[in-house]
């Protein structure tokens, strides 16, 4: 059976705090989009903007590795724009659109992947996005690809600490669900810009 998507898109984390965990999961996040590649996604794509207190842009980072694990340049989309989900999302459907590129698979961390789908699932929807966790992708990755991915799977105490997180942004982002979409996501955006900067 063929692979059902022509792109995977590797979401960023911030690294200003706790940098070697952030590294961690962006390389399982990196380990999952170069074994989707290989099983038949035409591009890997990461949209990431330098944040606050790194000193270079989450896509840059992925890069790095998806180059360490054999994804050749060619394949890889990197554009230094996103600072938040809903930026990501957004900065997606476009160069969905831009590249015409089919469905699209979202690459993120447990903890990170229903707040995600719901954020996908409001700008591309379920045709044109699907967002999993690193762990999804594990029987297609190799041996190097299944260490990192291993190895960026959280601890019991950062999945709690994260999950906190998820569910502050979920209530901040149901506080304004009753403006327009394109204000409330705009909104979103600039929120992250602040916070992550």
């Amino acid at each position: 059976m063929p692979f059902p998507f022509q792109a995977v898109l590797v979401l960023g984390k911030a690294m200003g705090r706790e940098p070697q965990r952030a590294d961690r999961e962006l390389r399982a996040r990196a380990a999952a989009a170069a074994a989707s590649q290989r099983a038949g996604a035409h591009m890997v794509l990461s949209l990431e903007a330098r944040l606050r207190g790194q000193e270079r842009a989450g896509s840059a980072v992925v890069a790095d590795h998806l180059s360490t694990l054999g994804v050749p340049a060619g394949r890889m989309v990197l554009r230094e724009i996103s600072r938040s989900t809903r930026d990501e999302a957004l900065h997606a459907a476009s160069v969905q659109q831009e590249l015409g590129l089919g469905p699209l698979l979202v690459v993120t961390s447990s903890y990170h992947v229903p707040r995600a789908r719901q954020v996908f699932g409001e700008v591309l929807g379920a045709q044109r996005a699907t967002v999993h966790g690193t762990m999804a992708l594990y029987s297609l990755a190799n041996a190097t690809e299944r260490q990192w991915i291993l190895a960026g799977e959280p601890s019991h105490d950062t999945l709690c600490r994260e999950a906190r997180v998820e569910r502050g942004l979920q209530a901040a982002e149901a506080s304004i669900a009753l403006l327009p979409a394109g204000l409330r996501w705009r909104l979103e955006s600039w929120a992250g810009f602040l916070w992550r900067g």
